[in-house]
């Protein structure tokens, strides 16, 4: 029942051997063992993990049985049990695939918490999937992977655009971060359906000023995010190539009122960023009138 090379010894990791998921009676098996504890306890979600190489396949036919296979299980749970949701675990971003992604309903895309970190981890996980499949969740600070202290508010503006969690002890928050908590939570649900239903665009600005976009040519959440601090006095503005030249847009940046810009301005010249420190994000709100 275990992936092995024939003629050598099998590999062990974490004193675990890979089962071998293209026999059929391991696949009976393991739906039978999940079925019993879907079929007895109130499971609404399963964390699909897999924290091993697949060396001991061999050869590529034999891997692509193994990952067929498991897609197969996959499917076969998700027909008998439609209401269970399943996360698929990334491992960094080495196990997300186009083809996973009809079996699954979202991606942990890493155990890394650290805001900063997720950045980066996220941006790249967007340039092939969907924000609605980004497992992103508000983590602790001091960060468990990093020991790196942010604030809540870019903690909740990051995970913004995903699949919007809350991994921590939130016994432990005083009454400021519980507001901003709420708050973010707030923020997430009253843009989800813009974020979710819409397109996701990706930019640099200069001097470490980045940009993402999420919805539509006619309604857009803008973000401005920033790593690290600053070295210019004045930020480059950022184009908005998505917008429609013939529309106007009202443009609301944080608690400054709406300005109104035309399409054609906020492609050729577009938005410039306010001022910045690091470890800070500023979303933008651009709807045409």
């Amino acid at each position: 029942w275990a992936l092995q090379i024939a003629g050598r010894p099998p590999l062990l990791a974490r004193h675990q051997l890979v089962l071998d998921m293209a026999n059929a009676d391991v696949g009976d098996y393991l739906f039978a063992k999940l079925s019993a504890l879907l079929d007895s306890v109130p499971v609404s979600y399963l964390k699909w993990d897999h924290n091993r190489v697949l060396t001991a396949a061999g050869d590529t036919p034999r891997y692509r049985r193994q990952v067929l296979a498991s897609y197969a299980l996959m499917a076969r749970l998700r027909a008998a049990y439609p209401h269970v949701e399943i996360e698929a675990c990334a491992g960094g971003g080495g196990r997300i695939d186009a083809g996973i992604v009809r079996h699954t309903h979202r991606f942990w895309t890493s155990d890394n918490l650290d805001a900063v970190s997720r950045v980066g981890i996220q941006r790249g996980y967007l340039c092939f999937m969907p924000p609605e499949l980004m497992g992103s969740h508000v983590g602790a600070s001091p960060a468990h992977g990093t020991g790196r202290m942010q604030t809540m508010r870019f903690r909740c503006d990051v995970a913004r655009p995903g699949h919007f969690g809350v991994e921590l002890d939130v016994r432990g928050l005083g009454e400021r971060d519980c507001a901003r908590l709420r708050q973010g939570i707030a923020d997430y649900k009253a843009t989800r359906d813009l974020i979710h239903g819409g397109r996701t665009w990706l930019g640099e600005g200069g001097d470490g000023l980045l940009w993402q976009a999420h919805g539509a040519a006619e309604d857009l959440i803008v973000q401005f995010i920033r790593t690290t601090p600053p070295s210019r006095s004045h930020a480059a503005a950022v184009r908005l190539p998505m917008v429609r030249p013939d529309r106007h847009y009202r443009v609301t940046m944080g608690t400054d009122g709406p300005v109104e810009m035309s399409g054609a301005w906020l492609i050729s010249h577009g938005i410039t960023a306010p001022p910045m420190r690091a470890e800070t994000l500023v979303t933008v709100r651009v709807t045409a009138l």
